[in-house]
């Protein structure tokens, strides 16, 4: 039976998926932690930040006059680690000549936001330091309903293990011995058994 269980605990743990997002939460224990990647370990003393960040980062640079590229390019140098690689590829390509879908599609996915904000207001005419603001906002949602989605998944998950465990425990230690207790009364007094 403790092998039984054992094996649908397993079964039924949450994926490494869901012990990333949760770890990304902060709501990770310590053996969550040490599961997550080797990417997400800080080697360096500054945190990277998050694309929402670096949306606000380069809204408040297109606020206080830079232009666009200028804006991409001194918020790309300043940014440590995959973060400041992935906008200083952007920026060079957009440097290059390249046209906007191909610069930012050639970036992760991750960056579509940002790409988008900006093709959009150039062909609008209109500043994209709120675009790239409305943008952030949004990138934070998504996150959030993700983390959430994760967390309710991760509770549900949990749940399985805990009644496949607690049901058959509670039969046997409460159920089964009242049965027994008024099968032996009711056969030690001599009444025959009903239906």
């Amino acid at each position: 039976m403790p092998a039984v269980l054992v094996g649908l605990a397993v079964l039924a743990w949450p994926s490494h998926r869901d012990a990333q997002v949760f770890v990304v939460a902060g709501h990770g224990s310590d053996r969550l932690r040490r599961r997550a990647p080797a990417r997400w370990s800080r080697r360096s003393s500054e945190p990277e930040l998050t694309v929402p960040d670096v949306l606000d980062l380069l809204a408040l640079a297109l606020q206080a006059g830079a232009s666009t590229m200028g804006a991409l390019r001194t918020t790309a140098d300043r940014l440590p680690g995959l973060t400041g690689q992935e906008l200083r590829s952007v920026a060079a390509a957009l440097e290059w000549g390249l046209p906007d879908e191909t610069a930012w599609g050639a970036a992760p996915a991750r960056w579509e936001p940002a790409g988008r904000a900006l093709r959009l207001a150039a062909r609008a005419g209109v500043p994209p330091a709120d675009l790239l603001r409305r943008a952030a906002e949004d990138a934070r949602r998504e996150r959030l309903d993700r983390v959430e989605t994760a967390t309710a998944r991760l509770g549900v998950r949990l749940v399985l293990p805990l009644g496949l465990a607690f049901l058959p425990g509670f039969v046997l230690t409460t159920v089964v011995p009242v049965v027994l207790a008024l099968a032996g009364s009711l056969i030690s007094s001599g009444q025959p058994l009903q239906p």
